[in-house]
């Protein structure tokens, strides 16, 4: 189950039909799971009382644009914006 609720990537994507709920909610929790992967840190870890931090969710929100709605070509410049968004969370970088 997602950190990030899907009405928030629904708003995020200007979504406003239900029939891709079940597929934007596998994307959301793939976006998720990957940017904890880049970070090598849990978004749980990152949560307070008031969500994740918002650059973290906008990293999560790019990461399931580039892969719901972007073209190929766009899809990696999404990839990499989410990077520069997520990179100040990072664990575990060099030696």
């Amino acid at each position: 189950m997602s950190v990030i609720k899907l009405a928030v990537a629904k708003g995020y994507l200007d979504v406003i039909h239900n029939a891709d709920d079940a597929k934007l909610q596998a994307l959301l929790d793939g976006a998720e799971d990957e940017a904890a992967q880049y970070m090598n840190k849990a978004l749980d870890d990152l949560s307070t009382d008031d969500g994740l931090p918002g650059s973290v969710v906008l990293g999560v929100m790019l990461l399931l644009q580039a892969a719901y709605q972007a073209t190929p070509d766009d899809a990696e410049k999404l990839r990499r914006a989410a990077e520069v968004k997520l990179a100040p969370y990072r664990c575990g970088w060099g030696a």
